[in-house]
C-alpha cells in the first residue's frame, strides 16, 4: 500500500487526469534496476532535442535524442533516468510505466509545457541519484540556463516554481541497483518480457525447449502486453510476446528509438468463443433479439467506418433486417484497442459518424444488450462479463458467407478478425536476429510447440494452434529473420 508521501505525489505532481488504468491491482513489481548509469557515472536522459538543454543545465547527465514517444519505452525499462517530454504523458504511457515499476511516474515541470518524468516504486520513491539533479534544474541558476537554451518555452511562474521546489523537498529517494543494458541477465539467462496470458504456457514451452537446447536458459517476466514493446525498444527482452496487436503508441515509441518497425510472428490464435469459462476474443456483438445471420467484412467496414467502398450502411434494412437506424458502439479511438482495430480491421478508415465510443468492452456490451438496434465491436470479454442480451455475430471474409464463429474446433483461419499470440522481434534491416531468438521461434512454431499450445487451449487465457495455412506462412517468415 502506498505511503502518504506516494499519495501526495500522485495528486500533486502527476500530470494529466486520473484514469482507471492509474489504479487497481497490477502484478507484483520486481525491484527497479538502473540501466541508465553510464561507465563515466553520468545518468542517461532521453527525449526530443530538449534533452540536450536539460543535460547542459545540470551536471552528471548524458542526453539521448530518441523523440518524445521513444523516450517512454526507455524510461519504462530503466535505460534512461529521466524522460524529457514536451507534453503530458498519455494514460496508456502512464499505465505501462506503472505496470512495470509498481508506481505511477513522477512528473516534474521544468518549463511551461515541458516535463521530466521519472519512475517511482509502489511507495512513490525515486532513485536517490535524481534528487540533486531535479533540484539543480529547479534552482535559480538551472532555470536561468534553461531560459536561454529553451527560448521557445516560457519559464515557470513563481508560484509553479515554488510548488515544484516544495514537492521535491519532501521527495523520498531509494537506492536502485545498477544493471548493464541488454537482455542478458547476470546469471547468463536471456530475458523474455511480455504478455501475462502466457504464465502457464511459456514455462512449459521453455522447459520443453530446454531438452533441445540445454545450454540456453531463459527468464520470463510476464506482467502484461503493455510491458513487451517498451522492453523490445529498450533491448531488455530477446523478443516481445503480446496477446494483442501493436497499438499506435507502441509502434511510435519503437520507431523513434530504432528507426524501423518490429517484425511480427503469429504463433497462435488468441482465445476462442463465445465462452462461459474463459475469455472470448474480440468480436462483433448484436442484440440477442437481432435475427441477422451474419456479416461480411465489407459490410462490417460499411457499418463501423466512414467512406468504405460501396458506401456507408446506416439502416438494418440494407442488411436484410427490418427498417431501423443502426446504432454503432465501440472502443475509444485513443491509441489503444479502438485505434488498433480501426487501423487493422477497418483499413484505417475513420469511424462512422454514428459510432458511439464507450469506456470499456463491458460498457459496449451493456449498450448493445439494452438496444435492439445496436451493434458493437468489443475487446476480450472475461467469462460472466457478457450480459444475456447479446450474442456474438458470425462473420465471413466474403459477401454471402459462409459465416463462422471463432470456435476452438473450427477453422480459425476462416474467422476474418482473428487476433493472435504475436511475437515481435527487433529485426534491423540487413541484419539477422539473435540466433537464440530465432531458434526459440522455430520451436514455438514446430509441431511440438503447437501441441503444447493445444494442451492449454481450454484455460481461461488459452490460445488455439495455428491452422496449416497460417502455420506454413509464419514458419517462412521466421526462417527469413
Amino acid at each position: 500500500m502506498r505511503r502518504a508521501l506516494g499519495l501526495v505525489l500522485v495528486s500533486a505532481l502527476f500530470a494529466g487526469s486520473a484514469s482507471a488504468q492509474d489504479s487497481g491491482p497490477i502484478p507484483e513489481a520486481q525491484p527497479l534496476l538502473a540501466r541508465y548509469v553510464l561507465a563515466s557515472g553520468a545518468l542517461a536522459v532521453g527525449g526530443g532535442p530538449e534533452a540536450d538543454a536539460i543535460a547542459a543545465a545540470a551536471s552528471g547527465l548524458s542526453p539521448r535524442i530518441v523523440g518524445p514517444s521513444g523516450a517512454m519505452p526507455l524510461l519504462t525499462q530503466g535505460t534512461i533516468a529521466l524522460a524529457v517530454i514536451p507534453r503530458e504523458m498519455t494514460v496508456i504511457e502512464r499505465a505501462a510505466v506503472r505496470r512495470f515499476s509498481g508506481g505511477l511516474p513522477l512528473a516534474v515541470p521544468v518549463m511551461q509545457g515541458l516535463y521530466l518524468y521519472a519512475r517511482c516504486n509502489k511507495d512513490g520513491a525515486v532513485d536517490e541519484r535524481l534528487r540533486p539533479v531535479l533540484q539543480a534544474l529547479l534552482s535559480d541558476g538551472g532555470q536561468a540556463r534553461l531560459k536561454v537554451a529553451l527560448a521557445m518555452y516560457k519559464p515557470l511562474d513563481a508560484a509553479a516554481l515554488a510548488d515544484a521546489r516544495d514537492k521535491l523537498a519532501s521527495l523520498h529517494g531509494i537506492t536502485i541497483p545498477q544493471r548493464r543494458p541488454g537482455y542478458l541477465a547476470p546469471d547468463g539467462s536471456l530475458s523474455i518480457i511480455g504478455s501475462d496470458t502466457l504464465t502457464t504456457i511459456m514455462p512449459e514451452m521453455l522447459s520443453a525447449y530446454a531438452r533441445h537446447a540445454p545450454k540456453v536458459r531463459f527468464t520470463a517476466d510476464l506482467r502484461g502486453s503493455s510491458t513487451a514493446m517498451p522492453a523490445l525498444a529498450a533491448g531488455t527482452t530477446i523478443f516481445a510476446p503480446m496477446g494483442r496487436e501493436l497499438w499506435q503508441n507502441d509502434l511510435d515509441g519503437f520507431r523513434q528509438v530504432k528507426g524501423y518497425d518490429p517484425v511480427r510472428i503469429r504463433v497462435a490464435y488468441a482465445s476462442h468463443g463465445p465462452r462461459t469459462d474463459g475469455k472470448t476474443p474480440p468480436a462483433i456483438y448484436v442484440n440477442a433479439r437481432n435475427p441477422l445471420a451474419g456479416m461480411s467484412m465489407a459490410q462490417v467496414q460499411r457499418v463501423f467506418a466512414a467512406g468504405a467502398p460501396g458506401g456507408d450502411i446506416a439502416d438494418w434494412s440494407a442488411l436484410g433486417g427490418a427498417a431501423g437506424a443502426i446504432h454503432v458502439y465501440g472502443a475509444r479511438d485513443d491509441g489503444g484497442f479502438g485505434s488498433a482495430m480501426r487501423a487493422s480491421k477497418l483499413d484505417g478508415l475513420p469511424f462512422s459518424a454514428r459510432y458511439q465510443a464507450m469506456p470499456s468492452g463491458k460498457a459496449i456490451l451493456a449498450a448493445v444488450a439494452a438496444d435492439p438496434l445496436g451493434i458493437g465491436y468489443a475487446t476480450w470479454i472475461d467469462a460472466g462479463d457478457a450480459p444475456a442480451g447479446v450474442r456474438v455475430l458470425p462473420l465471413s471474409a466474403h459477401d454471402g458467407g459462409p459465416y463462422v464463429l471463432p470456435l476452438a474446433g473450427a477453422d480459425r483461419g476462416a474467422w476474418p478478425i482473428s487476433y493472435f499470440l504475436n511475437i515481435y522481434v527487433d529485426k534491423a534491416p540487413g541484419r539477422p536476429i539473435a540466433p537464440a531468438a530465432k531458434d526459440l521461434l522455430r520451436f514455438l512454431l514446430s509441431d511440438e510447440g503447437q501441441a503444447i499450445i493445444a494442451r492449454h487451449t481450454e484455460e481461461e487465457d488459452g490460445y488455439v494452434p495455428l491452422d496449416l495455412h497460417d502455420l506454413v506462412a509464419e514458419r517462412a517468415i521466421a526462417e527469413g529473420l
